[in-house]
């Protein structure tokens, strides 16, 4: 009688350490932790006094060697109604590795970095909206 050809081929050393070494980069690969942009909460905007403009104040963390902020503005989604302005700004972190296992933080976060978000229309009293939360975003009174 022949013996079944897999359990004879887990037999074999190089099969057996195929398989631990998958099994291993699999575990890896669940754990990583991929540096991609992400929503940024937006505390509060100023309104332009035309109201077509809004201001909003990002805090970034850490700046480079030459000045500028580890974090980037990647994307401005804006969409508007009727009755509300959502609002939905992309960063992603250029000082942060492309992949790393487990999450990194820096704590010098205090850098102010305005960005402007052109309306169609003037905001005219609209809620304004952070699009990942669903929460308001608060409106100050813009300085004059």
């Amino acid at each position: 009688m022949k013996k079944s050809t897999a359990i004879t081929l887990f037999k074999k050393p190089g099969v057996i350490l195929l398989l631990v070494f998958l099994a291993v980069l699999a575990a890896l690969l669940m754990t990583v932790h991929i540096n991609r942009p992400h929503s940024y909460w937006v505390s509060y905007v100023t309104p332009s006094p035309d109201g077509r403009t809004l201001t909003a104040k990002l805090m970034f963390s850490g700046r480079k060697a030459d000045g500028t902020f580890c974090e980037q503005v990647r994307g401005v989604e804006i969409n508007e109604s009727t009755s509300q302005v959502t609002v939905n700004i992309q960063v992603f972190d250029t000082c942060m590795p492309l992949f790393s296992w487990g999450r990194i933080t820096t704590t010098d976060i205090g850098y102010p970095f305005d960005i402007d978000l052109r309306l169609r229309t003037p905001l005219a009293g609209r809620a304004v909206v952070d699009k990942e939360s669903g929460h308001p975003i608060n409106i100050a009174q813009p300085i004059r």
